[in-house]
């Protein structure tokens, strides 16, 4: 509400105070409840600060997806090969070839590991800026091997350290944005906010995959060593991108204070949801805030670790985001990523053109179908049932390609029939459950499960996961192609079954919740809340019940919200009388503290 003036002004009645709420807690349930580019302009005019923070932030994701991308396509150009002398047999070759890819990955998980430490001491936005410039230290080494007629080995072995500070970089950003946006981003949108790093991820892959068939295309000198120091010199625009904007957002509210600095934090909320430092929301949110770190703040490394394990619950949280990065990883996607040209080649798509474009149309799928499941599933469907869904998808493709790979070995020479288009398109089909379910609710979910003041750990713990098992795929997965062939896929096929196992059993629904109610989801038996997530009517009495413990009100000052429904209150089923009786004392709670909550900041403000 506006005054004349343009001054915010607090709603005086206890309707005009709810209705106000719901704007600004839930302000973009109108526009969800249908979908389309009305309602996503809606929703941007309402959250565009929390928008362009996670714009700014995310680009993050590009710096790895670039490189992802990238090396794929560069390791098979020959003046790649003739300036840093990659011969031999294909076994030493693709072993070779995966040191190259793997030494990057190998900086992530020295970099995640950082993240244990450096963005709990000195906060995240410092640690961001930190990570994005030793990226660019990193891009700048690789970029100038070769320079001054460097001997092969000494020109790989400048390769392999401007890898490895890169990823450093990469790995350390890992960490820490997810970290960042869980505690900026109000819960109505922080699946969203938190699926746009995944986003410019393969985003960042997509423009690498064209960036090298456009190389191949129509760069004159086939053979100058810029086929390859030109995209290694690009990688730079996201990182200088990535530094430019972070250092404008504010620092972490929830750090904040954590830090004992709660006059900071409640300015740095009011930058991020466009409200008066004073205004009832803030100061309940900072309240909220302060009443969950109680006897928690500024914990040192040790005692992190001492509480992370002081309770098998707490542990099983800290260590939620380890097992899905555990699982993503080995889903295979980043296999594709890495090596998709070879593995085009596999199928039959013969010419180096040819598999950069069949790659690049891959990327392009990837960024489609991951910007779909952000507008229309992450918050509507929920995290569990895309995870669910997504890995279905996955499973089928998988043992599609590696049943197809047994039956018919591949070869360049031979052109790609009926049946081999099929499984061409089985590729594509793959990456579609990948965007719907592994691709992003991972990061999400990895950073809202955790307790606040574990928070660092535990995304720590999960990007570790995420860069050592990314490092052993990418490492097998050339040499896997060229011995155990078909087994490649068969692997990667029963491990996401697995991991569907794991989600429906042993995950509860994150979404709709706030980061301070989280650990309502953990108590009691974890496997029958996992199971009971799995069905709407059970959920919705659940997440009214948390509703009415928690007075009817949110991280955002409005109400929870029910993930994949957008109403006030959780959609009522009014032939379950148990749910309606529980929506009825959160209702009625709910009216009663925005009344009990005007009166505190009344007495506070004569204070």
């Amino acid at each position: 509400m506006t005054t004349q003036s343009g001054k915010v002004s607090t709603p005086s009645s206890t309707e005009e105070r709810i209705d106000y709420d719901a704007h600004l807690g839930a302000g973009d349930q109108k526009a969800s409840k249908r979908l389309g580019f009305a309602a996503i302009k809606e929703e941007l005019a309402i959250h565009y600060r929390v928008y362009l923070l996670a714009l700014s932030t995310c680009m993050a994701g590009m710096l790895f997806g670039w490189d992802t991308g990238l090396i794929g396509g560069i390791l098979d150009f020959p003046a790649f090969q003739s300036d840093f002398g990659l011969r031999g047999k294909d076994k030493e070759l693709a072993n070779l070839k995966g040191n190259i890819v793997s030494v990057l990955q190998a900086g992530c998980f020295i970099g995640a590991a950082t993240g244990l430490y450096l963005p709990s001491k000195y906060g995240r936005k410092p640690t961001m800026i930190f990570a994005s410039i030793i990226f660019l230290i990193g891009s700048i080494i690789q970029t100038t091997c070769r320079l001054n007629g460097q001997s092969h080995s000494s020109a790989l072995v400048q390769l392999y350290i401007g890898r490895a500070i890169g990823g450093f970089g990469v790995g350390l950003s890992s960490a820490v944005v997810p970290t960042y946006l869980s505690e900026c981003a109000p819960r109505s949108i922080r699946g969203r906010c938190g699926g746009l790093y995944q986003l410019l991820n393969v985003t960042g892959i997509a423009l690498a995959f064209f960036c090298n068939y456009g190389m191949a295309q129509n760069y004159p000198d086939q053979s100058s060593s810029n086929m390859w120091r030109i995209p290694f010199a690009l990688q730079m625009l996201p990182g200088a991108l990535f530094t430019a904007t972070i250092v404008f957002q504010p620092e972490s509210p929830r750090w904040l204070i954590e830090q004992d600095r709660a006059a900071e934090g409640a300015q740095a909320l009011s930058i991020i949801n466009a409200l008066p430092a004073e205004h009832p929301n803030i100061t309940s949110m900072v309240s909220e805030i302060e009443a969950d770190l109680e006897g928690k703040s500024k914990l040192s490394f040790a005692k992190q670790l001492r509480l992370s394990v002081a309770d098998g619950v707490t542990f099983y949280r800290v260590m939620t985001g380890a097992i899905l990065m555990f699982f993503q990883q080995w889903t295979g996607t980043n296999a594709i990523n890495v090596f998709a040209p070879q593995i085009f080649k596999t199928l039959g798509v013969s010419g180096p053109s040819a598999s950069l474009l069949a790659t690049g149309v891959y990327g392009i799928v990837k960024i489609v179908t991951t910007a779909l499941f952000l507008v229309v599933a992450i918050e509507q469907l929920g995290r569990k049932w895309c995870l669910i869904l997504g890995g279905i998808i996955q499973i089928f493709t998988l043992f599609w390609i590696a049943i197809y790979q047994a039956v018919r070995p591949a070869s360049g020479s031979v052109p790609v029939d009926g049946v081999g288009y099929v499984t061409l398109a089985m590729i594509y089909i793959f990456v579609v459950g990948y965007g719907l379910g592994w691709s992003s609710v991972t990061w999400s979910v990895s950073a809202e499960v955790a307790p606040n003041h574990l928070r660092s750990l535990a995304m720590s713990y999960a990007t570790m996961s995420q860069w050592g098992f990314n490092l052993a795929v990418v490492r097998m997965t050339p040499v896997a192609l060229v011995t155990i062939k078909f087994g490649t896929f068969l692997i990667f096929a029963c491990i996401t079954t697995c991991a569907v196992i794991w989600a429906a059993v042993f995950l509860p629904e994150t979404g709709g919740v706030t980061l301070e109610m989280m650990s309502k989801l953990y108590e009691g038996n974890i496997v029958a809340r996992s199971l009971q997530d799995l069905f709407p009517s059970k959920r919705r009495v659940f997440r009214a019940r948390l509703l009415a413990e928690n007075g009817g009100t949110g991280d955002d000052g409005g109400v929870i919200r029910e993930a994949g429904h957008n109403d006030d209150f959780p959609r009522l089923d009014k032939s379950d009388s148990a749910t309606t009786e529980v929506f009825d004392a959160a209702k009625s709670k709910s009216q009663d503290n925005v009344v009990l909550g005007s009166r505190d900041a009344t007495t506070n403000d004569k204070k």
